[in-house]
């Protein structure tokens, strides 16, 4: 099978491809043959009713009062089998679900995330609240009007329920290959409503793949558990995660690297639950994001670590890869380095602390650009293009 993997992708691209030529070929007839020859063909006193009436509903007077609809009903999960629950810990899909959910949650919105069970992990500060599949299944049921989410394309469990619904893509490195074929499928049978890229990159694919629009919906990060605490910063402790394999070696570098060059460090890795992750993120004052990506096309190095980097103060570092790209504005908010290696990561902190003032310039913009536009609350707008909301509300 794994054999054929690529086959198949392949397969389902022709097919996609296939199913957007038929859509571009009929546009086209529409619009260059039968659409100008029925107006040609159309009587003049037919258009001139016609424009009439369209006055007529537009002016004060011909306008027609709709009731407003009631709010939808929201649900969000990836509930799979029994092997992905739909809540495991450290999973950062989940965390961005979670904080869609409570975002939509504060703006007045009967949101839910569902798991098998209706159990969570209970590893985030803030969980919202959990629905089983069968209590899922009774409120949709009942509901005036529902919107169904995912970010998992094999969300099974929860999908079967869902005659349509909304796909927010967190991850090219599954969609553009193993999931691709089941994401094809889904696209022909017009199951998704609408997509959303986490990023500029996820949506510019979607976009070319399917020939159809896609919105954009950043990572979620909720400024009010994230935030700084400079009481307890430590100006030397640099904050870094188990990012794998990698991580170990990476960190006996860059160790090494600036004990010689005379620079004391201590370095803090960032573990537990996320009020653990919160607390220590507050105490460091440079963080290290060694996430080498999932992908050796997008990378993906997990924006949602330095993100909250960014909102706690701690000057973030990364490798150049989909995610921090995007995120970090270079020498102003952070510092991305050009390639994935430990010593350019290491050589930066030397230039980080050997420069008076650059480590105070790049926080004050970090958190001047978090809380201007990278808030969770600073992403309504977004949530509510992607989700079809009105987004006064």
């Amino acid at each position: 099978m794994h054999f054929f993997k690529n086959t198949i992708v392949a397969a389902h691209k022709l097919r996609v491809q296939a199913a957007n030529l038929r859509r571009c070929l009929r546009a086209d007839l529409f619009q260059h043959i039968i659409d100008p020859v029925a107006e040609r063909c159309r009587p003049s006193g037919l258009t001139d009713f016609v424009k009439s009436r369209l006055v007529r509903s537009n002016s004060p007077a011909g306008k027609v009062q709709q009731r407003p609809s009631a709010r939808p009903s929201i649900f969000v999960s990836y509930a799979t089998d029994d092997g992905l629950k739909g809540s495991h810990r450290y999973c950062g899909g989940e965390k961005l679900l979670n904080n869609l959910v409570l975002l939509l949650r504060r703006h007045g919105y009967d949101a839910y995330m569902v798991s098998l069970d209706g159990l969570h992990s209970g590893w985030l500060v803030e969980h919202a609240p959990f629905l089983s599949l069968e209590q899922f299944t009774h409120r949709a049921a009942n509901a005036h009007s529902v919107r169904y989410v995912t970010s998992w394309i094999l969300a099974e469990a929860f999908l079967e329920r869902c005659p349509k619904f909304y796909f927010w893509d967190q991850e090219l490195a599954t969609t553009t290959r193993s999931q691709f074929p089941r994401l094809a499928r889904m696209i022909r049978e017009q199951r998704i409503v609408a997509t959303a890229g986490l990023n500029r990159s996820i949506q510019a694919w979607h976009m070319a793949v399917f020939e159809r629009k896609a919105s954009l919906l950043r990572t979620l990060v909720d400024e009010q558990h994230w935030k700084p605490d400079e009481q307890r910063r430590l100006a030397y402790r640099v904050g870094y995660m188990n990012e794998g394999p990698l991580t170990g070696a990476f960190i006996d570098t860059i160790k090494r690297f600036t004990a010689e060059r005379g620079l004391k460090l201590e370095f803090f890795r960032l573990e537990g639950i996320e009020p653990e992750i919160i607390r220590g993120m507050q105490t460091c004052s440079v963080f290290l994001a060694l996430n080498v990506g999932k992908s050796p096309l997008w990378g993906e190095g997990g924006p949602m670590t330095p993100h909250e980097a960014l909102a706690c103060g701690t000057v973030p570092i990364c490798f150049d890869m989909n995610g921090p790209w995007e995120l970090i504005q270079q020498d102003y908010n952070g510092v991305v380095l050009p390639k994935i290696r430990p010593d350019l990561m290491a050589r930066e902190l030397v230039n980080l602390y050997g420069q008076p003032g650059r480590l105070e310039f790049l926080r004050a913009n970090a958190l001047s650009v978090f809380r201007t536009s990278q808030t969770l609350e600073s992403r309504w707008p977004a949530v509510c293009k992607f989700l079809h909301l009105p987004e006064d509300s």
